[in-house]
């Protein structure tokens, strides 16, 4: 009688079964925190190409040993996956609210913000979850302090333009690196690419939410990422991790990355990858300042996916290094260029953002005018991609009814506030961010021609699932590990700078 075809492999492959093993047990954990449907399986990658389960994980087990099987292919063949940290977008970490309150217990819930988490994200949560709202009711909000939310997760910005939470109110991720599935639900369809190619979650791929709320440096995101960078190179034995990023979190992982000890980074990081990327302030996002707040509704397109004292996007200012002289709004008679921003927010009675701009404003900062004044390249090898030739949003034009309002001091009576649906500037992007944006780090790159590639109409939520972009991702991460880099060939970065940083 044959054995087993696992008792088989065992006694041939013994670490290709462990490690088969291992990625199922992986996709199961992701999978059955995300979803009760046999179809959101991950496919599984045969030599040939792509295989789809029928049904369960002992088929996926049953698929991934006939490869072994018939492929030859075991784990000494292969070096150990380097570990990959994401950051994700902006709205799309997990956070966790705590807010004390006078003769009542702590309120204590979990926050996903509802316009970039729409219900589609929810629908595989287990157990079920329908939209945003349900999701923080099901962590523990009181349905009696539904309508207080958007006060307790309003900052505070004083004279100075610093910010703050409101008194009493504790915000900060659900975890770091320990739940991909809790802590970035978003990602979901890389997460399964990625485990299909063998990452593990939670082990070599984890994922670091941040409160995007603050601009970079006003958090303990830089801490907490050093801490989880370190942590994954003891456990894979010294190999370098790769810093992946999507929208607002490759802005947060790039000032850590000019901010940190450059010999450090090289000795740390293998790889800088930017899904879409934001490197410069949002010229559309400036009209979260002084749009209706956010919602509940994640179809509500009136509400902006802000709050109006959210600093983390609204004060950044827009650079005349990226956007140049284009007319980026209109109010009437009046042009608006990125060197206008300040005197649109305080025209529009966004005085607070003003205030906070003329203090976090990325221009005034030393980290990042190393990139965009001084062309420094980063310590690390970087690859920046982002989709192309789509229709973009780049700014808006509002009809001017009265003149402006020299008394006004918040955007309720600024004149803007009021318009729900002004005429739209647009341009070509990706459907997120526009070309100038997706281009602003050309001028700090070694080899630009080769360290960005676009891939055209992939829109800026698409690219981080869609499988030509990860499959580059995927053999970017293996060449660099494997010593490799075809941007930039002929030194390692360690040599390139001295201790002191140079």
């Amino acid at each position: 009688m044959r054995r087993p075809l696992l008792r088989r492999l065992a006694g041939s492959h013994p670490q290709a079964v462990i490690k088969a093993l291992a990625s199922v047990k992986s996709r199961i954990a992701f999978t059955t925190k995300t979803s009760n449907r046999e179809s959101d399986v991950p496919p599984v990658r045969q030599c040939a190409g792509m295989i789809k389960p029928r049904s369960t994980a002992l088929r996926s087990l049953s698929l991934l040993l006939l490869g072994l099987a018939f492929c030859g292919s075991t784990s000494s063949d292969r070096k150990p996956l380097p570990p990959i940290i994401f950051v994700p977008g902006y709205g799309m970490g997990a956070l966790h609210v705590e807010v004390e309150r006078e003769g009542r217990p702590e309120a204590n819930f979990n926050f996903l913000l509802p316009a970039m988490n729409p219900d589609a994200v929810f629908a595989g949560f287990s157990p079920p979850v329908a939209n945003a709202l349900d999701y923080a009711r099901g962590s523990g909000l009181e349905a009696a302090d539904v309508g207080f939310v958007r006060d307790w997760l309003k900052l505070r910005i004083d004279a100075d333009g610093s910010a703050r939470n409101r008194r009493g109110v504790r915000v900060r991720p659900v975890s770091i690196g320990r739940d991909f599935a809790r802590e970035c639900p978003r990602y979901g369809g890389m997460v399964e690419s990625l485990v299909s190619e063998g990452w593990e979650t939670n082990k070599n791929l984890a994922c670091i939410p941040f409160d995007y709320r603050y601009p970079p440096g006003e958090t303990r995101f830089a801490a907490d990422l050093k801490n989880l960078i370190i942590g994954q190179v003891e456990q894979s034995n010294g190999t370098k991790v790769t810093l992946a990023c999507h929208s607002q979190g490759c802005l947060l992982a790039y000032q850590f990355l000019r901010t940190q000890d450059p010999v450090w980074v090289a000795q740390h990081v293998g790889l800088f990858f930017s899904f879409a990327g934001q490197f410069s302030g949002c010229s559309d996002c400036l009209r979260w300042a002084f749009q209706k707040q956010w919602s509940w509704d994640s179809n509500n397109h009136v509400a902006s996916p802000s709050d109006m004292t959210w600093v983390g996007e609204l004060a950044l200012g827009l650079q005349s290094s990226v956007y140049g002289e284009k007319i980026l709004y209109r109010w009437g008679q009046s042009s608006y260029r990125a060197r206008d921003s300040s005197a649109l927010l305080r025209e529009a009675g966004a005085l607070a953002i003003a205030k906070a701009a003329d203090r976090y404003a990325l221009d005034k900062q030393t980290w990042f005018l190393q990139g965009a004044r001084d062309h420094e390249p980063l310590a690390v090898p970087t690859r920046v991609v982002f989709g192309t030739g789509l229709p973009t949003t780049a700014g808006f034009v509002f009809a001017r009814e009265h003149a402006p309002n020299p008394n006004c001091t918040n955007p309720q009576c600024g004149g803007l506030y009021s318009q729900d649906g002004p005429e739209l500037i647009t341009t070509s992007g990706d459907q997120g961010d526009s070309h100038w944006m997706n281009r602003a780090p050309r001028v700090w790159l070694r080899n630009p021609e080769c360290e960005i590639k676009e891939f055209a109409k992939i829109s800026h939520m698409k690219i981080f699932e869609n499988k030509k972009v990860l499959n580059f991702f995927t053999q970017t991460v293996q060449e660099i590990a494997s010593g490799n880099d075809t941007c930039t060939p002929l030194l390692s970065y360690e040599n390139r700078i001295d201790p002191s940083g140079h």
